[in-house]
């Protein structure tokens, strides 16, 4: 319907306005949220004003003289300052029924997207530890972004990009070796601040210890206390040996990603593919982008480190790419990482990374600019941290003294439906606050309770009938028969769907869906409260019983994108 109504503005505009280049995309449509002022509205008049030196009411009189005029628009009015209001025939608004129920699990998708290949890399924490429920936010985005994507044509593929090459995975071995030996020797008391304390480092301890028992022990630990953590791993490096110290490393790395694997499937995450970070050093690709950066003047050396001209893209300063010590930074392989992406030759790469991580985003822009020579395009979308509460008490945490809720035990406590809504309730780069308490109550304040609880609603209307031995049969023309304004509210917010999900897809805002499924149920409840639905009248039965079905689809085509359930009965 909008873009009908988009179709006969722009025909009016050129008939008014000969010679406007006023694209049709900038003409704005929008359902009218007060059906006393019509069901679309337009404020093109008020937009173009400025530019035809008129009035917005003078302009838009002059447009809807000039309308052509269509069967399914029943009356076009003017309002002050300038809104053109559509009110559409009854047959339109409820085709829209009709529509859902034969396209069913295909109602609100689109093509927008023209199957262009895309590349989403979310979560990518380091394999150092157990995701906790500041990677969650981040991981349900990144899921929801994907599905959205995918239901607008995109061709979707979700990467999680693997930190297995860099320090921290060097802290994580001394820091399980550290465990490990204590193990070994009760009287072995000797620890970094800087190692990671989880409980997750005695498992791990603990299964090198059982594996291979005393292999791995180094009896001049105890000696290195005084040194630096840098010289600490050195020493240890020199002590085990390369091929020791890299089985220990494989076995720490194993056992984390195994355990991050676990807890993405409980939240209902999959991965299309995991992206090595040390395959960028294995196969020369880190050289090769290296070289290329210096061949062409995209770098200096200073103070024997070779340095990125980051600040040629808008960075405060230009960025190490290999040190002193001739190791190389996360950004090296990072910037190696990205040209893989460019290398696979997808349209879009989009990355999804925490809010503290603001400071990274110029220089790698700057660094994919240079590779990608516009044959693609990158954007990056920072999703802020989630404030944990238990009611009104706030949960303190801290990742490396091991402090801190995993995403493993908020799944145990909440379930995987609350957790994603909750998470999916606000804008990605706003603070939210995640309330315990209220995820795992069963009640109308809990906003995923109170969707699902209308979906079931609907469920169980429909068990009232078989159990009445009567039959649902659907007839178009019995839809003239939905007369009641909850009918009607309920009629326009169905038909707003694909916009919701188009809008959401080209925002980046997975929030407009769970925003919008909450007042399709808010639609539903006060329907059921105030009518009944199994009403004596064949025709009228089967009217509003087509209304609940249609409702029905589009709440568990919402639910398939926001990676939810749907139950029948609760």
């Amino acid at each position: 319907m909008k873009n009908i109504i988009k179709d006969l503005i722009k025909d009016s505009l050129n008939k008014n306005f000969k010679g406007n280049d006023i694209p049709l995309n900038n003409i704005e449509v929008n359902l009218c949220k007060d059906q006393k002022f019509g069901d679309y509205s337009s404020n093109i008049a008020m937009k173009i004003a400025s530019s035809f030196n008129e009035k917005p009411t003078a302009i838009a009189e002059k447009l809807v003289e000039s309308l052509q005029e269509n069967r399914k628009i029943k009356k076009v009015e003017v309002v002050k300052p300038g809104f053109i209001n559509f009110f559409v025939s009854e047959d339109s608004k409820f085709s829209i029924v009709d529509k859902i129920l034969k396209e069913k699990s295909d109602y609100g998708k689109n093509s927008v997207g023209n199957n262009l290949r895309v590349l989403v890399e979310f979560v990518s924490a380091n394999p150092t530890g157990p995701l906790h429920v500041g990677h969650g936010r981040g991981a349900v985005f990144g899921d929801c972004l994907s599905n959205m994507l995918k239901e607008s044509g995109y061709s979707v593929t979700k990467e999680y990009y693997v930190n297995d090459a860099g320090k921290q995975i060097d802290i994580l071995v001394v820091s399980v070796l550290q465990r490990y030996h204590e193990l070994i020797d009760n009287n072995f008391e000797f620890s970094y601040e800087d190692l990671y304390k989880g409980d997750y480092i005695w498992d791990i301890a603990a299964e090198l210890h059982r594996n291979e028992g005393a292999k791995f022990q180094i009896n001049s630990l105890i000696d290195y206390k005084n040194t630096n953590i840098d010289l600490y791993i050195t020493k240890i490096k020199e002590v085990l040996s390369d091929k020791k110290f890299s089985y220990i490393k494989k076995l720490c790395i194993n056992y984390v990603l195994e355990n991050i694997k676990i807890n993405l499937v409980e939240a209902n995450i999959d991965f299309d593919s995991w992206f090595f970070e040390s395959s960028l050093v294995e196969d020369k690709s880190l050289d090769r982008v290296l070289e290329f950066l210096k061949k062409n003047n995209h770098t200096y050396s200073k103070d024997k480190a070779l340095w990125f001209k980051s600040t040629d893209y808008n960075d405060e300063k230009d960025r190490v790419l290999v040190k002193e010590n001739q190791d190389h930074t996360y950004l090296a392989t990072d910037i190696a990482y990205h040209e893989k992406k460019i290398e696979r030759k997808y349209d879009l790469s989009i990355n999804i990374w925490g809010a503290d991580h603001h400071g990274y985003v110029s220089r790698i822009q700057g660094a994919f600019q240079i590779f990608s020579k516009k044959r693609s395009n990158l954007k990056i979308l920072l999703v802020q941290f989630a404030n944990l509460y238990r009611g009104k008490e706030k949960v303190t945490m801290s990742t490396r003294s091991g402090e801190f809720v995993t995403l493993n035990q908020l799944l145990k406590e909440v379930g995987k439906d609350a957790m994603r809504f909750f998470y999916l309730t606000r804008k990605s780069d706003q603070h939210m606050d995640f309330d315990i308490e209220l995820a795992k109550s069963n009640n109308n304040n809990n906003p995923v309770y109170y969707v699902q609880y209308a979906h079931a609603r609907i469920c169980s209307i429909f068990r009232q009938l078989k159990k009445e031995k009567n039959s649902f049969s659907y007839d178009k023309e019995n839809l003239i028969n939905l007369r009641e304004e909850e009918e009607l509210n309920i009629i326009n917010k169905l038909s707003s769907y694909p916009d919701v999900i188009l809008s959401a897809t080209k925002k980046y805002e997975p929030h407009l869906i769970t925003n919008y499924v909450r007042e399709l149920a808010q639609e539903v409840h006060a329907y059921y409260n105030k009518h009944q639905i199994l009403v004596e009248n064949n025709d009228l039965r089967n009217a509003r019983l087509s209304l609940m079905e249609a409702a029905k689809y589009v709440f568990q085509n919402s639910a398939k994108i926001i990676g939810i359930e749907m139950p029948e009965k609760m």
